[in-house]
């Protein structure tokens, strides 16, 4: 039957014909629009099925000095010791542990028990002691001390462990070491600094041949007295404080009589 053929071809391009002269409907704006936020598709066998966009979590070291691992092992090599607080971003969990983030980029695992999904309490920022103060390796003050810091030394505040007392804070001090010390010893106030500008503006390297050096106005035999070299102004500030820091401890605030009167010091 080969008329047949013909006809089917004909009925075909009819209806094809047909729908190409209806009119496309445009939805309205209301209508569901797909805005930027939407979840991306992805393209399968059976048509494109949306995804929901991947989460990554936060925690906060709870412990004193989190151990965080090169590898999921407790045993493998340790890789960084971030103090209480310092916020880490999730990447991946295990029964027991999580691989971490740090600030820096560094990644790692740790234990799970060691970080807090509550944000802990940001206390940090520059304080100074009030006087010679003695700083413990762990909270308790009855910790085995790791070194004494000098009255009016800069330390930096760290951020405070969960149901820990406020009358304990750790602290990093100028060489990097960290410890625990009375938070009713440190103050804002930067007595050392305060002294400098009263005594020669602040100048560090000032000689003006009076016989006195430096941002504290040292003699030079008083330099020497206190284990200081050459002459005072010949050395950085940070130098210049630790010996008058030194000088403070033995013979009081007397050494500096108008301007530790003035600043309220004695």
């Amino acid at each position: 039957m080969p008329t047949l053929l013909p006809r089917r071809v004909a009925a075909t391009v009819a209806t094809v014909a047909a729908a190409a002269l209806v009119p496309l409907t445009v939805a309205p704006a209301s209508a569901n629009p797909v805005t930027a936020a939407a979840a991306p598709t992805v393209s399968t066998a059976v048509g494109p099925v949306q995804t929901a966009p991947a989460q990554r979590s936060v925690r906060w070291v709870k412990a004193d000095r989190a151990k965080v691992t090169a590898k999921r092992s407790p045993s493998s090599r340790r890789v960084a010791r971030p103090d209480d607080g310092t916020r880490l971003v999730v990447l991946d969990r295990a029964p027991k542990r999580l691989q971490v983030r740090l600030p820096g980029g560094r990644k790692g695992w740790v234990a799970k028990k060691q970080v807090t999904t509550v944000p802990l309490r940001d206390i940090t920022g520059k304080r100074y002691t009030t006087k010679r103060v003695r700083v413990t390796k762990n909270i308790n003050a009855s910790s085995r001390t790791v070194t004494r810091a000098a009255l009016g030394s800069k330390v930096v505040k760290l951020a405070r462990t969960t149901q820990r007392p406020t009358t304990r804070v750790k602290v990093r001090l100028p060489g990097g070491r960290t410890g625990w010390v009375s938070a009713g010893r440190l103050t804002k106030r930067d007595v050392w600094g305060q002294l400098a500008q009263c005594e020669s503006g602040g100048r560090v390297h000032i000689s003006t041949g009076n016989g006195y050096y430096g941002m504290y106005q040292f003699t030079a035999r008083t330099w020497r007295s206190v284990g200081g070299r050459g002459l005072p102004h010949r050395h950085g500030a940070r130098e210049q404080t630790k010996r008058a820091q030194i000088l403070q401890a033995r013979a009081g605030w007397g050494q500096w009589p108008h301007c530790t009167r003035k600043l309220g010091l004695r």
